[in-house]
């Protein structure tokens, strides 16, 4: 990992306004990148827009985020934003990392929500994905109320957490639920947190709440937007803390790296399909 500059963007995406939403989308990665930023994170669905069944209807391929990979280039940032991806008869919730025109890669929501799974499919991996600057990962909405996912994405050696919403809870209630969930993922896994959510009404039956927050690798918050109205969250990510951690010898609590103390021959409950609460 290298010193880098990240963004998380709360915005308003109309459901099934694919040009409306990158015209967003770019404006807001302009003003990123005008701002010393290396990368900038977009919530879920937020170039197609977030509704059941409504997403999957409207969705869309690599093929029709090429403005969005084209700035990428031209703008000299990593921009990371979330589409209803369709591929033959299935269509995924994803969210893709674009960087220097091409994209660097993409993660389909592998833990649906009820409703989301009478549409879409779930992905069947969780990927590390490599940006000039950074290893990131993403895990989506309430995908990060699974410890296991950032666990994977901390082994596969990942700096950065994005953690893009579409979440219809207030402001004062979004807060609260990422204060107690997004510090643990961060603290446990030596990674920086960055959640995003979509803001106000997207035509889709839900009207979002907004919210922006980041956590370094120790859990402490760097910094919060929770207005619910479209803005930008800019947060130095330092290499050094994590760096120093994941370097430690284990001798002191301050700076424990916990994936290395795991003793993975215990954990085989959590792997075993057959095993339910």
């Amino acid at each position: 990992m290298e010193d880098l500059v990240s963004a998380a963007v709360q915005m308003n995406s109309r459901m099934g306004d694919i040009e409306g939403n990158t015209a967003k989308i770019l404006g807001f990665s302009a003003q990123a990148a005008s701002l010393g930023c290396d990368i900038v994170c977009f919530p879920e669905l937020s170039v197609t827009g977030y509704g059941v069944p409504g997403s999957a209807e409207n969705a869309c391929s690599a093929e029709d985020i090429g403005a969005i990979l084209d700035a990428s280039a031209d703008l000299g940032i990593a921009i990371c934003a979330g589409m209803a991806e369709r591929e033959g008869d299935s269509v995924y919730i994803t969210h893709f990392a674009a960087e220097a025109g091409r994209l660097a890669g993409t993660y389909r929501k592998t833990h649906l929500g009820e409703r989301e799974a009478t549409v879409f499919e779930p992905g069947d991996s969780v990927e590390v994905i490599r940006t000039s600057k950074a290893r990131i990962g993403f895990q989506l909405c309430w995908e990060s109320h699974f410890p296991e996912i950032s666990c994977m994405l901390g082994l596969g050696g990942a700096d950065i957490i994005y953690m893009p919403h579409a979440s219809g809870l207030p402001p004062e209630r979004r807060r609260s639920v990422w204060s107690t969930v997004l510090p643990a993922r961060a603290n446990d896994n030596t990674v920086y947190v960055s959640a995003c959510n979509l803001a106000g009404d997207g035509g889709g039956g839900t009207v979002f709440g907004g919210g922006l927050m980041s956590f370094d690798p120790r859990g402490c918050l760097l910094g919060e937007d929770h207005s619910g109205r479209e803005s930008l969250l800019v947060t130095a990510f330092p290499s050094e803390p994590v760096e120093r951690i994941r370097g430690s010898d284990g001798g002191s609590m301050r700076n424990l790296y916990y994936l290395r103390q795991r003793r993975p021959e215990l954990y085989g409950i959590i792997a075993d399909p057959s095993r339910r609460p």
